[in-house]
């Protein structure tokens, strides 16, 4: 734990970070432009940007949400999302003071300047500022298209997941806030639409990995991910054993209609994704009691 700072300390510190502040916004080189893992939650995210942190020129800080928001920059409501508790413990592991955050959101010009000055203030806090940074944030699905904008170079690597799974966690609730049905069955296919209308827009930037196939052997996975990124997949150790195969909760979780209306809801996502109904059914008829 950081040694907590006198008052004078504090002010001093303050000072240097406020002396210390550039309004310009550098653009990123070609092969430092950072790249962004998303699509629905609780799919794998996190646990590709784990794999992916023991490269040793990748760093990836907390999840930011700096492109979830639809309200403009600025403006009250995305001011105001930044002031909860889970985002202030982000900033923390990232080891952002709660100074220089603010230093940020009332400086910064746009998104663009937001995100660049929060990935710098995070390397440099890490000892590396040359490193390249990556995003972690599924819910940026919802601004694929405005960061493209602004990064028009930026891959994305959309992990997908089965939604019944996708689903039993999110009616459990031990990650995130518990969902209804309707709210965990619409997280995923609201990801899978927004997917659909960027691939047919720039097919090129994305990159699609299933959970399940990357949890049963991640090396390859994880390797077309850094190739995908131009990035030297051959400095990454084994990843062999920091994975587990799919639990599949849902055959004990989920009730044989709670099944079929899952599936009837992430159609036609759920066949294009290459899950079949007719097997999912069948696979689970003998865990059903009524």
């Amino acid at each position: 734990m950081a040694k907590k700072l006198t008052p004078e300390e504090q002010r001093e510190r303050d000072q240097l970070l406020l002396d210390s502040f550039d309004y310009d916004v550098p653009k990123y080189s070609k092969e430092n432009t950072p790249f962004f893992i998303l699509g629905c939650v609780r799919s794998g995210t996190t646990l590709l940007r784990d794999l992916l942190r023991d490269h040793p020129r990748l760093e990836c800080p907390e999840e930011t949400h700096f492109f979830r928001w639809a309200d403009p920059f600025a403006s009250p409501r995305f001011n105001n999302y930044y002031r909860t508790k889970l985002f202030k413990e982000h900033r923390e592991l990232d080891g952002i003071e709660q100074f220089g955050f603010s230093l940020i959101m009332d400086f910064a010009q746009s998104r663009e300047h937001l995100s660049y000055r929060y990935g710098h203030d995070y390397l440099r806090n890490l000892g590396k500022p040359d490193a390249r940074l990556y995003d972690k944030t599924p819910q940026n699905v919802y601004g694929m298209f405005l960061i493209n904008a602004i990064y028009p170079e930026a891959r994305f690597i959309h992990i997908y997941r089965n939604p019944l799974n996708v689903v039993t966690s999110l009616l459990e609730g031990k990650v995130m806030p518990k969902h209804s049905l309707r709210g965990a069955i619409n997280y995923w296919t609201e990801s899978m639409m927004l997917l659909k209308q960027f691939k047919a827009f720039k097919p090129e930037l994305l990159l699609e990995i299933c959970y399940e196939d990357m949890c049963a052997d991640p090396d390859p996975y994880v390797r077309q991910v850094l190739e995908f990124v131009d990035e030297d997949w051959q400095v990454l150790p084994s990843l062999s054993g920091k994975t587990h195969k799919e639990k599949n909760k849902y055959k004990k979780k989920l009730s044989k209609r709670e099944i079929e209306i899952v599936i009837d809801q992430c159609e036609p996502y759920f066949s294009e994704y290459g899950y079949k109904r007719d097997s999912f059914m069948d696979s689970v008829k003998g865990f059903f009691a009524r």
